[in-house]
């Protein structure tokens, strides 16, 4: 009824309001609804933060154009909200000390920037499916029931913990930039799998900072935390500055 009211989908000739039956007109228009579904091209944010061939490590030197110094920033937190999605049947959250490891790795790349990470949770929601990170129906679904246990700030960005299905991704960024309308970009990450150097939570974070990053184009030097390297120690200046810029800055 919901379904055909919304959608206008009477037939004039006997009827001025929706039934509850499921004839031509609803079938059809479920029909038409799927192949349009089925025929959308895959969302656009990243799905590929998985760690590849080896590198060397080296830290930040603090090398800006102009010669050797340091962005300085006013001091500024970066405020993510973190929320677990659980299956029925999970009692122990599964991404509690990953968590940890994922902030502390942030935190250790932002300090020379004067940035850092200020961490809340949100409370958990228990969700019954996998998600298919290329799927707009699955990933739409999730972040709508994520902000249904928790609406959280419009001035952080959203973690969610989940379980992502038939990928080797380690998280995706997505939002408004790739047809999930009506939300701030936010982040899905895999409760299946891990980065090696646990840089996830600032990569995507980066994707999430400026909608000209919400895509697959990666750094090639595979130091940088922004790249597909499995090492990754370096936080370019581009990225800190759009960090320091980002919605879920204060």
């Amino acid at each position: 009824m919901v379904y055909k009211t919304k959608r206008g989908i009477v037939n004039p000739a006997y009827q001025k309001t929706a039934d509850n039956i499921v004839g031509k007109m609803t079938m059809a228009a479920l029909d038409q609804e799927m192949a349009k579904a089925e025929n959308r091209p895959p969302l656009l944010g990243c799905d590929t933060d998985i760690g590849g061939g080896p590198t060397t490590s080296r830290f930040r030197q603090g090398l800006v154009a102009g010669g050797v110094g340091q962005l300085e920033f006013v001091p500024a937190q970066l405020n993510v909200s973190l929320q677990e999605a659980l299956f029925e049947k999970e009692t122990i959250p599964g991404s509690s000390i990953r968590t940890v490891l994922l902030v502390a790795r942030a935190q250790l790349l932002l300090a020379p920037f004067n940035l850092r990470v200020a961490a809340t949770f949100l409370p958990s929601f228990i969700y019954q499916f996998t998600v298919g990170e290329r799927d707009e129906v699955d990933v739409r679904r999730i972040r709508t029931e994520a902000q249904t246990a928790s609406a959280g700030s419009a001035a952080s960005l959203l973690v969610i913990f989940c379980h992502l299905r038939n990928t080797k991704s380690t998280a995706t960024s997505q939002g408004e930039r790739t047809r999930i309308v009506g939300f701030k970009n936010f982040v899905l990450i895999n409760k299946d799998l891990t980065h090696p150097d646990q840089g996830t939570l600032l990569h995507e974070m980066i994707h999430c900072s400026n909608d000209r990053f919400m895509n697959d184009i990666h750094d090639d030097d595979r130091n940088s935390v922004y790249s597909r390297g499995d090492n990754r120690n370096l936080l370019r200046d581009e990225h800190a500055i759009s960090l320091n810029t980002a919605f879920f800055k204060s």
